[in-house]
């Protein structure tokens, strides 16, 4: 199939949750025989390869809020590639590409990574509504309406009357980039770390939903034990932790990210769901951490909450800590750094487990539908 794919406010290469999304599906599509042409930003490299296509645009205003005026170079790249599928990375303001694709009269899927309906207390909604007819909601319904299908992490986020042409499809990992081989001790005494350390390992954004608070409020509990030491890769900060043992790194390219986890004996996703009210409506938030941290043969701990605690399975690849609980998460990591035998038969665990979340994973299912999409 030739396949083009929009994600018009993505930029390609990037180190965002986001960026690494289109990247892996694009490449594992590619992979598997499909001409793939991504649409991302008018920013970064020309392309960095990979078996795809890109394809970078830009239009005014610049902000993402605007990114549905993109359409008319969406119904160019249409007319000229004449692809067989076009499948949209949601956006509230998007739907360039859907739109264009039903004007085109090509089949369409909509990738849904954030919520199409609007949680209680939203915002969203009570400006919308303000407006008296609820032009927010109308734009999206119509162009939920306008897909041929839809995927989803869980389908409590797209509107109940696309929830039965709407596939739940779980985002994955790059399993042979990250692998328990990418482990460097080298890399590990840079941070100052022994082979005898354990070291605790978060990674992505510092955003408040991500619960980085609760681990740093956990490593100050813990900053007089020699044998640990925490290392948080994200955010801006970069340096020698001054309230706990340990260091962040700041941003990291996404190249890097496989070492830099392998490297870790813990990783940890602290997810604080009262920070983000549109978790309400069921944890869509796609965990790629944890996936990552599976595929490299790291323990994880986090949150006993579906569809987590169905992807980290109590005391095989990793442990729960009580949600919003510094102490507990302390004395989780404390426990778990003390039984290296536990660590690693939940780290043999962990990599067994990582292919059912991989990229190649989510790749062949994302492929099943599109070809549906075309025989129906």
């Amino acid at each position: 199939m030739r396949v083009l794919y929009v994600a018009s406010d993505q930029t390609l290469p990037g180190e965002t949750g986001g960026s690494v999304h289109v990247h892996e599906v694009s490449r594992e599509l590619a992979k598997r025989g499909h001409e793939v042409h991504a649409v991302v930003r008018d920013r970064g490299e020309t392309n960095p390869g990979d078996g795809y296509t890109i394809h970078r645009i830009r239009w005014t205003p610049s902000h993402r809020l605007f990114r549905f005026r993109a359409r008319p170079q969406i119904a160019e790249l249409i007319d000229r590639l004449k692809p067989d599928v076009l499948m949209e990375r949601y956006y509230n303001f998007g739907g360039e590409g859907i739109l264009a694709a039903e004007t085109a009269r090509i089949p369409s899927l909509l990738e849904v990574n954030s919520p199409v309906v609007d949680h209680h207390e939203s915002l969203k909604a009570l400006l919308d509504a303000l407006l008296i007819v609820r032009p927010m909601r109308a734009y999206r319904d119509n162009l939920v309406r306008s897909a041929s299908a839809l995927i989803a992490p869980i389908k409590e986020i797209v509107p109940e009357f696309a929830r039965t042409k709407t596939h739940t499809v779980t985002w994955g990992a790059n399993v042979e980039a990250f692998h328990p081989s990418r482990r460097s001790e080298a890399l590990r005494a840079s941070w100052g770390a022994s082979p005898e350390t354990t070291v605790v390992i978060f990674s992505g954004s510092h955003r408040p939903w991500h619960g980085v608070a609760n681990l740093v409020a956990a490593a100050r509990l813990l900053k007089d034990r020699s044998d640990l030491m925490f290392v948080l890769a994200g955010g801006e900060k970069e340096g020698v932790a001054t309230d706990f043992r340990g260091r962040t790194l700041g941003r990291v390219p996404y190249r890097d990210m496989p070492e830099v986890t392998a490297s870790a004996d813990i990783s940890v996703a602290p997810y604080d769901r009262s920070r983000l009210r549109s978790l309400k409506l069921g944890f869509f938030w796609s965990p790629l951490k944890i996936f990552e941290a599976l595929a490299s043969g790291v323990p994880t701990i986090t949150i006993d909450v579906q569809p987590l605690n169905e992807i980290v399975r109590e005391g095989r690849e990793g442990v729960f800590f009580k949600e919003n609980d510094p102490a507990d998460l302390a004395r989780v990591i404390t426990s778990l750094a003390s039984d290296r035998d536990l660590r690693l038969a939940m780290s043999k665990n962990a990599r067994d487990r990582a292919p059912q979340f991989s990229w190649a994973a989510h790749a062949a299912q994302v492929e099943s539908i599109l070809t549906g999409m075309r025989t129906a």
